[in-house]
Formats: C-alpha cells, structure tokens, sequence
C-alpha cells in the first residue's frame, strides 16, 4: 500500500511517499492455499542499495518526462544523505498484531492536519 503526503507537520510543500510492505513472499501450495515465507531481518545495507536504486530510477523518470531539469536531477542525486530520499524499515507489524496494524495504515491514510492539532 502506498500513500502520498503533499505537507509537511508544519503544511508546507513536501510531497512524500508512505509504502508499507510485505516482508517476505507468498507461495501457492498444490491445494491453491497461500502461505507467507516471512524474511529475515533487513539488513542496512540492502536497504541503502533499495533506497539509492529508487532515488536514482525516479530522478531519471522526472527528468525523462520533463517534470525535473537535468541539472536538478543532477544536483540532487550528488546531495549527501540520500539525495532527499530516505527509507525507514524499523516498523515492523507482526502478522496477528491486528491494532498495531491498523495504528500503522491510520497514520500513512491521515490527512495533512487534523482540527485537533
């Protein structure tokens, strides 16, 4: 699931994906029942390799079809610190937790502010 936040804490410009992921793989065994094959825990360095594949691939997209100059592309991907993007993969919900998943989906659906804030 994805979800696109255009605003940052403060309602400024900051348009920003949210992504939750399955962690593993399913199979289909011969009876058509699904199984999850769960994965270990993430390395970092694989989630830098994810992270820098996507930055590099998306600012080629940008630049292809004329949303973002060259240059920009350019500068943003030589920026330290992920070039402006960044992946977190320290949230991890266990299957069977039933309310911490839907804490997790509730967060990436919210609106960009709420009347009690």
């Amino acid at each position: 699931m994805t979800s696109i936040d255009r605003f940052g804490a403060l309602l400024n410009p900051h348009e920003h994906f949210r992504c939750l992921v399955i962690e593993g793989v399913f199979e289909e065994d011969a009876s058509g029942a699904a199984t999850l094959h769960a994965s270990r825990a993430t390395e970092q360095k694989w989630l830098d390799q994810v992270q820098a594949k996507v930055r590099r691939r998306l600012l080629r997209a940008l630049t292809r079809r004329g949303v973002l100059e060259p240059e920009d592309a350019e500068t943003m991907a030589n920026w330290a610190h992920g070039g402006g993007f960044s992946l977190d993969a320290s949230v991890r919900i266990e299957g069977t937790d039933r309310p911490g998943l839907e804490r997790l989906l509730r967060y990436c659906a919210r609106p960009a502010f709420a009347l009690e804030r």
